[in-house]
């Protein structure tokens, strides 16, 4: 009877994966074609949590072991036959559950002392990395030690570096790669006997800005005082069907989660994650899966390390069923089933998939195998339950241009921000569009351009339309209308341009403030209706305003900056004269931004070189004239010039500098005020 009892306490205690579906105590988040994050439905819900004892009925099979909870569980793997191995550092073992969470068996009590990874191969063989003794250990499909690597004696290895494992995972060739207690070299790489061949897969170090400047303004005796800046090691790893490898860091913004090829390099180098990763696996159809160690953050992706869902979070003490305390392993098993090791609570948190997850899932599955028609009704059911889920519009995108729809293909790339599949659409269209046209456009340029040969000849011959041509030289002397013409002159010529501006009166203030305008203007127009395609920029997320400080107050900074410097650099140049001579500077972009922007929306990626090609040009032709005005403005010689403008954005950092003090200071300033006069108020 007391047995019984027990055993009902058990049961209600531990609520098992597959009994019933809890509602969730988080939200679901997944990322907008537009890079931002929404809200979307329950994509996983928690359906239970296993600490290691029988969880029901009876426990035939287990012998006279004395049941255990687990203690401290550091890594969990799930084999192809769904059973469960958890490493459980606090007792010493592996422990071995059946895929309802029912305990099996204990493997490697008595060897191991405190085991932090676990791996099993097809064969049934486990192999363990035992942070205790410092060890790797493998044990065959009964629990029977079959082979123990201590530290390799290698001159590859090191004499004096340490071999703490604590991950491990075995390729199909038997190599094991090891996760090592402060390794920067990469994940060690041991054969089957043991045989150290090497390190894989290091991590970078990220950019630094602070120690960059540390390394221009200190010393070398300095420098080696500052702690050597070394990139971090791998907190986790996986290995999937095909041999690659995941790995996981904590403490980096950068490749925190890897998916590394046979010769160590990343496939998926731009992820959105966290910094402080536990654990990574992944699952039969190449889904990635990551935990959050510190905020209990589970993180779903695509096999290219598109974010598809984010879920769960942090128990702050509630004990909420799908909340964790310290995750430090995630698993998924066969039937999509995803299991999270909880380290502090000592228990698995089990994760069950909801209709819609299935949908994805299932339209992923038919999308990647290159069955895009197959995915489409599944991605229309998708969007059914999210309108916005980017993936969905781009399968929808691929199984359109598929069928030859390509209109809609482009609608639905162009949702979805696929940039590849857009410009595969686009070429499409612009192909049939040309092959239907062309004829007429030769013609018509044919037509144009005998046109103006014969109006040419007649002209000259026969003196039509000189009167237009006598009219246009009167309008052009006049006087803002020369300032305006004066522009183009400055391109062409840009020193008999710039000389004439200040020393025969050719631009004015007036002029200058109207380009501003104009520049502001094309800016503005650049980055409305730029193709996306070569476009940083959403139309959609533009601000006006912030984008109009963007370019005016770098200008107004450089216009201060340069008349100062200029000025205790004996500059000859005025205030009035740099700022007239900056809005000049600026032509090639006021004039050329625009027919740029255009000509943008009709090309394709493949053409990409030639948007390259004269933006890069327009550029290169602005900073030339705005290199010119400083010289012949201020009337310095080569090396004088290069010297100004260097120190001009010196000048500059410090106005910024003082400008972002300022702000500070006002902002201190209000909020003093405005507590003294909510003081006055109350005592009145």
């Amino acid at each position: 009877m007391a047995k019984k009892m027990v055993l009902m306490f058990i049961v209600f205690l531990l609520w098992l994966p597959g009994k019933t579906e809890a509602s969730a105590p988080y939200d679901t988040y997944t990322i907008n074609p537009d890079g931002e994050w929404m809200i979307t439905q329950d994509a996983y819900l928690p359906t239970g949590m296993i600490n290691g004892l029988a969880s029901i009925g009876n426990t035939e099979g287990v012998g006279k072991e004395k049941l255990q909870p687990f203690s401290q569980p550091e890594d969990i793997f799930i084999d192809r036959h769904d059973r469960i191995y958890v490493a459980d550092a606090g007792n010493g073992r592996i422990a071995v559950l059946s895929p309802d969470g029912e305990y099996s068996k204990s493997i490697g009590k008595g060897v191991l002392t405190q085991p932090t990874g676990v791996f099993v191969k097809e064969n049934g063989h486990v192999f363990v990395a035992d942070y205790g003794s410092q060890k790797l250990f493998e044990f065959d499909a009964h629990g029977k030690k079959v082979n123990e690597f201590g530290k390799p004696d290698s001159v590859l290895f090191g004499k004096d570096t340490n071999f703490v494992p604590k991950k491990v995972i075995v390729d199909k060739r038997g190599n094991l790669y090891a996760v090592l207690e402060g390794s920067v070299e990469g994940l060690a790489q041991f054969s089957p006997k043991g045989e150290f061949l090497g390190y894989f897969g290091a991590n970078q170090t990220s950019f630094d800005l602070k120690r960059k400047i540390q390394e221009v303004l200190y010393t070398k005796e300095q420098l080696k005082k500052l702690e050597s800046k070394r990139p971090p090691s791998a907190s986790n790893l996986a290995i999937d069907d095909e041999g690659l490898i995941y790995t996981s860091t904590t403490g980096t913004k950068t490749e925190s989660i890897k998916k590394l090829n046979i010769s160590g390099s990343n496939l998926i180098p731009s992820v959105m994650s966290s910094t402080s990763l536990s654990d990574v696996t992944v699952d039969f159809m190449g889904n990635i899966y990551t935990v959050d160690g510190e905020f209990g953050y589970i993180y779903e992706y695509d096999s290219e390390g598109n974010l598809i869902f984010t879920f769960s979070g942090e128990d702050s003490g509630n004990q909420r069923l799908g909340l964790t305390k310290s995750p430090s392993g995630i698993a998924v098993n066969s039937k999509g089933r995803v299991f999270v090791l909880d380290k502090q609570r000592g228990a698995i948190q089990v994760f069950q998939p909801t209709a819609y997850a299935n949908l994805v899932h299932k339209a992923m599955s038919y999308y990647s195998e290159g069955r895009y028609e197959k995915s489409e009704g599944y991605w229309q059911e998708v969007l059914k339950y999210n309108s916005m889920f980017g993936l969905a519009h781009q399968g929808m995108g691929m199984a359109a241009l598929k069928k030859g729809n390509y209109e809609e293909a482009l609608e639905r790339f162009s949702i979805s921000k696929d940039m590849e599949g857009y410009s595969t659409a686009y070429w499409e269209i612009r192909r049939k569009w040309m092959l239907e046209h062309t004829s007429s456009f030769i013609i018509a340029g044919a037509v144009l351009l005998a046109a103006y040969f014969m109006m040419r000849r007649l002209y000259r011959k026969k003196g039509l339309g000189a009167r237009v041509m006598n009219q246009w030289q009167i309008v052009k002397k006049e006087k803002y209308i020369s300032q305006f013409l004066q522009s183009f002159r400055i391109m062409r010529h840009p020193i008999d341009g710039y000389w004439e501006l200040i020393q025969k009166g050719k631009g004015s203030v007036f002029m200058a403030t109207i380009l501003y305008i104009l520049l502001v203007t094309v800016y503005f127009i650049d980055l409305l209706y730029t193709n996306f395609l070569f476009s940083a920029k959403d139309p959609n997320n533009i601000r006006i305003f912030n984008e109009g400080w963007k370019i005016l107050a770098p200008i107004a900074v450089w216009i201060i900056a340069n008349y100062l410097v200029s000025t205790i650099n004996d500059g000859k140049g005025k205030l009035r004269d740099v700022y007239i001579g900056t809005a000049y500077a600026f032509s090639p972009y006021i004039f050329l931004g625009i027919p740029i922007a255009i000509v943008s929306n009709g090309l394709t990626l493949m053409e990409s070189v030639l948007y390259d090609i004269a933006r890069f040009g327009m550029m290169v032709w602005t900073a030339l004239l705005m290199f010119l005005m400083v010289k012949e403005i201020h009337r310095f010689e080569l090396g004088q010039t290069v010297k100004n403008i260097l120190l001009t954005f010196a000048g500059m950092g410090i106005l910024g500098l003082i400008g972002f003090m300022m702000f500070g200071l006002t902002n201190q300033l209000y909020d003093f005020v405005d507590a003294i006069l909510s003081e006055v108020k109350a005592r009145v």
